[in-house]
């Protein structure tokens, strides 16, 4: 697995701006909005990299499957955080959710590079 380093710079920057958007549009009543953000930005970071700026050695099918399942996911977080900036909610459901998320997005990567 090789990481292009200058898109993988880009997905940080893109991940940095759409966390300080779920801070922007955050309007439920709750006093962690900055969580959501942090939250967000970083579980955007994860899935925004394996779609843009991994590739596998003489695999092209590999990196393929890798990146549909990473815009996959971008797509479903984005939607997840999205829904947190306008529901009230407390921290546990909060990390819970987020961190299942990213699990299964692991494990489904592991699972198709090996």
């Amino acid at each position: 697995m090789k990481f292009n380093y200058v898109n993988l710079l880009i997905a940080f920057g893109i991940a940095a701006m759409g966390g300080y958007a779920l801070f922007a549009i955050n309007t439920a009543e709750t006093d962690i909005p900055l969580a959501n953000a942090i939250g967000g930005g970083i579980a955007m970071f994860i899935t925004l990299a394996g779609a843009i700026s991994v590739r596998f050695k003489n695999s092209k099918g590999t990196t393929l499957n890798t990146r549909v399942l990473s815009i996959i996911f971008f797509t479903a977080v984005l939607v997840q955080q999205t829904i947190f900036c306008f529901v009230p909610f407390s921290m546990p459901p909060y990390i819970i959710i987020t961190g299942i998320l990213l699990f299964i997005y692991t494990l489904i990567i592991y699972n198709i590079k090996h």
